[in-house]
């Protein structure tokens, strides 16, 4: 071998100067001793003791250069081997010639000297895992996938690959199959098998990556992958483990990176707290240590930006984190410079509209959502549906809820196991029934309101763990059961029980909100859900549930202490349970927080005439009737002290 390195040091410097540095097609001219230059020629004579037809050298030769990666010159110098000995086995040299002419991309040529190398020795699993991986670049699915079975089958030499590679190399070609496989099925309108045909798809593909895991335990790449798969059908403990499995190792990355099992992890974390608080610690610690595991997501993406600062997935990519930590500034910052560097980037557009939403910068989301639609659609892990449900929110904080209500009908007619886009639908016909009703369109308020409820339950059907879901859901039948007790008063209905168990409906919705797992950055959401719930337990008129309602308003008050509808539906509890000086505490802390809000007002007043301070209650109820003349509560309470004060100044004067 001392003699070989000498000649790849002479070949590094001009290999071409005895040996052909392209590689002729098979069945060409090949390499010969004729067909080498004169100047060649003489080269190679000036070389000590070379034998051009030493097959020995030649063997050698192209395996060395093969493993040096010297590719073009390996083919050469093999192509040379097997043709001064064409009968010979010479089974590296065949291997070498297949690997270079693969890595060279010579893809037809290299399947020749595979299938050689197969028909002398067929259980050369190697070669199969080879010819696998050339399939798999020749979109040749199924041909792929039937050569790495046959090379896991036959297990037999390997040589520089395993069947790990095996297994991979399957899961790969297994998953582009299934995509073809599925959008065709699509086309067909076939959505349901479709479905099917996707899930077995992918649970094949986390199968083959379990077999290699079985192999190869210490792969960052197969627990990566096989995260994100677990995520794809839902099962998300698995994938939760195999992303802090995939960190905790942190070797053989290959096409996967740290930065990819992170954000795996924080989807699956979400996803599992929301599904099944019991394998989820709801502490400080948890949300801590989810915190510092997106701060060093942010960290990572900086490394790659100050490399490549015009990476604009990279930016997109650290926007998502810098939102999800709340830092919503520097988050609008990056999903900006990404959309400066690539301005039809959809993947950017959509989350900057998600962001300009939770901001209620509807007019910006709206325009950020639009694009999103109409540019290189280019999604990530993301879908079209996100972009229609955002853009049905941007339309519906603008108030245009039949337009919201297309965009969000577009959400789900294009996946219908959107949970987000159906309780966002349900809202937006809750809005719209709340225009209605106002306007007394009783008909069309009631169909909007059971509309609203069916896709609000569509929703939690879909995710039973979906806390918001199942708030609007109370919310909706609580407005539902006003409708019904309105149009009772008025005569519409000889329906006397319907709204109260719409009212009980909507008080277990509620409950089944409180269910979920909540951090302590959900204080205020939940505050909300009990707030909302005490009202209605309120209107049910049953003195056994107004110490439920009472209890509930006081968690809402604790979560959130600035939560005006707590106060004030605290308030109103307490003037239900004669508990006046407590109900005018409650009050004026509601009057604290919106200060020109005339059921505050009128409340007060209320409860300072039970207390008997009639000329304070008096100024409370002008002050609410000066904010609305129309008011009536205003107006009879007003009357029943002014008539109060009347006796006690008779009174006085007896």
């Amino acid at each position: 071998m001392k003699l070989i390195f000498s000649w790849i040091s002479i070949i590094s410097v001009g290999f071409v100067f005895f040996i052909q540095s392209s590689l002729p097609a098979m069945g060409e001219s090949k390499l010969t001793e004729s067909s080498v230059s004169e100047t060649q020629q003489n080269a190679v004579s000036q070389l000590p003791e070379f034998d051009y037809n030493n097959v020995k050298f030649w063997q050698e030769l192209c395996t060395t250069l093969e493993q040096a990666k010297q590719y073009s010159e390996a083919v050469a110098a093999c192509q040379r081997a097997i043709e001064l000995k064409p009968k010979r086995k010479n089974l590296e040299t065949w291997m070498s010639l297949g690997n270079s002419l693969q890595q060279l991309k010579q893809y037809p040529q290299a399947l020749v000297s595979y299938n050689y190398l197969l028909q002398r020795e067929p259980k050369y699993s190697q070669v199969l895992v080879h010819q696998c991986e050339i399939f798999l670049a020749l979109d040749q699915y199924e041909k792929a996938i039937n050569s790495c079975e046959k090379a896991i089958k036959i297990d037999g030499i390997w040589g520089r690959s395993s069947p790990a590679e095996a297994w991979k190399h399957r899961a790969i070609a297994l998953g582009k199959l299934g995509k073809l496989e599925v959008a065709e099925l699509e086309g067909l309108g076939k959505q349901n098998v479709a479905k099917e045909r996707e899930n077995q798809r992918l649970e094949d593909v986390i199968n083959s990556y379990s077999q290699a895991l079985k192999i190869t335990p210490n792969s960052s790449f197969f627990l990566t992958k096989k995260c994100g798969l677990l995520i794809e059908i839902e099962r998300y403990t698995e994938a939760l483990e195999n992303c802090e499995l995939a960190i905790a190792v942190n070797e053989n990355w290959e096409t996967t990176t740290p930065a990819q099992a992170l954000e795996h992890l924080l989807v699956a974390r979400q996803e599992v707290a929301t599904s099944d608080p019991l394998l989820v610690i709801n502490s400080a610690a948890e949300t801590e240590e989810i915190v510092k595991q997106l701060q060093n997501l942010v960290r990572f993406y900086e490394k790659i930006l100050a490399d490549n600062p015009d990476n604009a997935q990279a930016w997109t990519k650290q926007g998502i984190a810098l939102q999800t930590l709340g830092q919503t500034e520097r988050a609008l910052t990056s999903y900006s410079r990404a959309i400066e560097i690539q301005p039809n980037y959809s993947l950017a557009l959509v989350n900057q509209c998600e962001l300009l939403n939770q901001l209620e910068q509807y007019e910006s989301a709206l325009k950020a959502c639009e694009a999103a639609l109409e540019e290189d659609l280019d999604w990530g892990d993301m879908r079209p549906a996100m972009a229609w449900n955002q853009r049905s929110t941007a339309l519906a904080g603008l108030e245009r809820y039949n337009d919201a209500l297309g965009s969000a009908n577009r959400a789900v007619a294009l996946d219908e196991d959107y949970a987000e886009a159906w309780n966002n639908r349900g809202v937006i016909l809750w809005h719209l029934g709340q225009l209605q009703q106002a306007q007394q369109q009783y008909e069309l308020a009631e169909l909007n309101y059971r509309q609203g409820l069916q896709s609000t339950h569509r929703a939690v059907k879909i995710n039973p763990s979906y806390a918001r879901g199942w708030y609007n859901h109370g919310r909706i039948l609580s407005e539902y059961g006003q409708l019904l007790s309105l149009q009772q008063q008025n005569g519409y209905t000889t329906e006397k029980t319907m709204n109260v168990l719409v009212y009980k409906a909507s008080v277990e919705a509620y409950q089944q909100a409180l269910a979920g797992n909540f951090t302590p950055k959900d204080n205020l959401f939940k505050a909300s859900i009990f707030a909302n719930q005490a009202v209605v337990l309120w209107r049910l008129r049953d003195p056994q549930l107004l110490t439920l309602a009472l209890e509930a308003t006081q968690q809402a008050v604790q979560l959130n202490p600035k939560s005006f509808e707590g106060w004030h539906n605290r308030g109103l509890i307490l003037l239900e349970l004669r508990q006046y000086q407590s109900a005018l505490n409650a009050y004026t802390q509601a009057d604290a927080l919106s200060p020109e809000n005339v059921g505050v007002i009128t409340g007060k007043g209320i409860a300072l005439s039970r207390l008997g301070r009639y000329q304070d209650a008096l100024a409370n109820f002008e002050e609410a009737l000066k904010l609305d003349p129309e008011y009536n509560i205003a107006r009879k309470e007003r009357e029943i002290v002014l008539r109060n004060l009347i006796k006690k100044k008779e009174q006085t004067r007896s």
